[in-house]
């Protein structure tokens, strides 16, 4: 079985296998491909049931203008570029300076543990500037999602990470764990195996794009929030308790009463 390792998960292999969730299921690895495919699926019904993902999506969207001076965003953690179509050819050639808007709430912090998301984009300065009406006519590229927490792992680059290698030499390899997100410079990747001090990971992860990393980087570590983390954990445990001819990609319809309650406070109204 394959590691299905396209997006991130909540949590990693050795939390899932901690004794206070689920005891080790094989004595060993054997069954990691399927519970990394399970914790995964699990992170994806966390996403459905709040309306809303965790992980920071880098990518380029475009917006029908409102006529107001806001305009609404879904979940976004930072905005890289702000560009209009102004003259209607379906080419958004003029580029906002980044002192012309503000995102909004103004203290939304989603690169704080106690933080939240962003949802809206505003004009500044004087001259009653407006996102003007029309399909598609601004641009925007950036992070997207309900935050980003990042934490120093403990360990750095060992070697170079070139650009088409898919693993990476670390100081020390008793930092990571399978299933782990981790950030170099603007690039994410997945931890799919650790042996030593040898880590194979998913390269351009979440929309990212790969580079070659220098020797001695920083090598972070992509945090979630508490309670998401701890309902994606137990509900891929129970799942794999309850179910041992369990399908990797089926996953209950609904979440358990706890489960639902610890995600209760993170749930959006409309759709991501």
């Amino acid at each position: 079985m394959k590691m299905e390792a396209y997006r991130s998960l909540y949590g990693d292999l050795s939390k899932l296998k901690d004794g206070s969730l689920l005891d080790d299921p094989a004595g060993g690895t054997s069954a990691d491909a399927a519970l990394f495919n399970l914790l995964l699926a699990a992170s994806e019904a966390v996403d459905r049931h709040c309306n809303r993902h965790f992980y920071a999506l880098s990518e380029r969207r475009r917006f029908d203008g409102p006529g107001e001076a806001a305009l609404a965003l879904p979940d976004v953690i930072a905005l890289a570029s702000l560009r209009s179509d102004d003259d209607g050819d379906g080419e958004h050639e003029t580029e906002w300076p980044a002192a012309s808007y503000e995102l909004l709430p103004l203290n939304a912090a989603p690169t704080s543990h106690w933080g939240g998301p962003h949802n809206a984009v505003r004009t500044r300065g004087a001259g009653g500037r407006r996102f003007e009406r029309g399909q598609a006519r601004y641009e925007a590229r950036g992070w997207w999602g309900y935050g980003e927490r990042l934490e120093p792992s403990g360990s750095t680059l060992r070697t170079r990470a070139l650009l088409a290698s898919s693993s990476l030499e670390v100081s020390r390899g008793t930092d990571f764990a399978v299933g782990q997100t981790l950030a170099i410079g603007n690039e994410r990747m997945l931890v799919t195996a650790v042996s030593s001090n040898r880590l194979t990971v998913r390269r351009g992860l979440n929309g990212t794009t790969p580079a070659d990393h220098r020797t001695g980087s920083a090598v972070l570590a992509v945090r979630w929030p508490a309670p998401v983390e701890r309902a994606a954990l137990i509900n891929a445990a129970r799942l794999w308790t309850r179910a041992p001819a369990f399908e990797p990609f089926y996953v209950d319809a609904d979440l358990d009463t706890d489960v639902r309650l610890l995600l209760e406070p993170y749930r959006a109204g409309g759709g991501r």
